[in-house]
């Protein structure tokens, strides 16, 4: 009698295991999920490190801090994280190795230069998946200046969140400032979802 109730039981609770991790999945790639932190990102409201003190929400205490020198470059970030807001470890490397192989194609034929209008944002996502997105834009997209996003700037920048993300396992959303030899040449994100639903950086 006691192996033929061992079998239902063992089912059930494989079932309800299989439930609560499909629910718990959903919850986190669902846009309608989205965190405090991710809804203020998404709509434009937090859009530079600056803006932040201006909420003053509970979801936004336990944000991290990270600077970050991407090594052999001259490229400086400055990022803001929320581990409240997890993104898929491997949508994120899938995400920031397939811009790095065009960007790479792209100034090999090229040359280096400032983004074109309509890479400015530049913007790349997981389309496999639709969980991991990442927008970057100029600091001063109209300018004679340098406080400009390059093709190289923004390749040395993928480098960084590689690093600091992807093999650090901070696969969280975030903000991030870029700097080049200390000047700003632009800020960005990282979200859950894809360019569409997001909107630009």
């Amino acid at each position: 009698m006691m192996t033929t109730t061992k079998a239902p039981i063992l089912s059930l609770l494989s079932l309800l295991l299989l439930v609560s991790h499909t629910l718990s999945s959903s919850i986190i790639t669902r846009p309608s999920h989205r965190s405090q932190f991710e809804s203020l990102v998404a709509n434009g409201s937090l859009t530079t490190l600056g803006d932040i003190p201006k909420f003053h929400l509970p979801s936004l205490s336990t944000l991290e801090h990270i600077d970050y020198s991407v090594p052999n470059t001259p490229i400086y970030l400055r990022l803001v994280l929320h581990p409240g807001s997890p993104i898929d470890r491997a949508s994120l490397g899938r995400t920031i190795l397939t811009a790095q192989r065009s960007l790479r194609k792209y100034i090999l034929d090229n040359g280096d230069a400032y983004l074109d209008d309509s890479d400015d944002p530049y913007e790349v996502d997981d389309r496999r998946t639709g969980k991991c997105m990442i927008g970057m834009k100029s600091a001063k997209k109209y300018t004679m200046g340098d406080e400009r996003l390059k093709y190289g700037r923004v390749l040395h920048a993928l480098q960084g969140l590689w690093e600091v993300l992807y093999l650090g396992r901070k696969c969280y959303a975030g903000i991030f400032q870029i700097e080049d030899a200390g000047e700003v040449v632009g800020t960005g994100k990282v979200l859950v979802g894809n360019v569409n639903a997001v909107g630009t950086a």
